[in-house]
């Protein structure tokens, strides 16, 4: 009998990564889930027998290392790893959090390229290995209140882009998703209206086919990717006068 290929996922307690680990799971293969909450993975555990658990705080790097230690004692190599685990706080420019930037790169970005040094031995032994980072169509268009989480997805970004082009003469094939709104936990804290909102079922089935289709960048939905690109066409002070407009919208919106 084969032994299943093993896909990682990140942030697979709720919304996306959940719902990611699900849709690879009822495909065939080995799920490791990995998230901080044990409670939440314990439950995710129990929906499909092909999901493993594995408790961590990816921002902490002795858990980490301990992590990464008994993914290679279990697995021996990874042939998929999904980084999809990820934060968003809102600031205020008259006010900047310094604390909202620190915890949102630190998840956003620093545990991405650090779980990338530390997974990256273990796809390489793989025959097909991939490596798919989520990022968001949120760093194509400057949004209010949003100095920390765009900037932590532009960041991560261009460190997938890069990362693939040094890793273009192996076997690993690096793969950007880039998803609009999706209806999670994190996005039920939303106070502004969410165009194209897509359920988080249906968003995994995009990336699972994505993926499987060996794209190297998915950006969904589409009708929001368009927008923002066509909004990015217009001369840069109308851009600009255009985002701050939507800004005060929304603004108005909360009040």
């Amino acid at each position: 009998m084969q032994t299943p290929s093993v896909c990682v996922v990140t942030g697979a307690s709720s919304g996306l990564g959940r719902a990611i680990a699900l849709q690879f799971a009822q495909n065939g293969w080995q799920v490791v889930a990995l998230a901080r909450s044990q409670a939440l993975l314990e439950q995710l555990r129990l929906e499909h027998t092909g999901i493993d658990i594995l408790p961590v705080d990816l921002t902490d790097a002795a858990q980490l290392a301990a992590a990464t230690a008994e993914l290679s004692a279990r697995y021996g190599q990874l042939d998929q790893v999904i980084l999809n685990a990820g934060t968003c706080e809102y600031v205020e420019a008259e006010n900047l959090d310094l604390g909202a930037f620190e915890r949102t790169f630190r998840l956003n970005v620093q545990a991405v390229v650090a779980c990338t040094k530390a997974w990256l031995p273990l796809l390489q032994l793989s025959a097909a290995p991939r490596l798919a980072i989520v990022s968001s169509l949120a760093h194509l268009f400057p949004f209010g209140r949003a100095e920390a989480y765009g900037a932590s997805k532009a960041a991560i970004t261009y460190f997938t882009e890069s990362l693939r082009v040094d890793l273009a003469d192996t076997p690993v094939q690096v793969c950007l998703i880039e998803p609009g709104f999706v209806d999670t936990p994190l996005t039920q804290k939303n106070d502004f209206p969410m165009p194209f909102l897509l359920g988080s079922t249906d968003a995994a089935s995009r990336i699972y086919r994505a993926l499987m289709h060996g794209k190297l960048r998915l950006q969904f939905p589409l009708r929001l990717t368009l927008s923002l690109k066509l909004l990015n066409l217009c001369p840069y002070g109308l851009r600009q006068k255009l985002a701050a407009r939507m800004a005060r919208q929304a603004k108005r919106g909360q009040q």
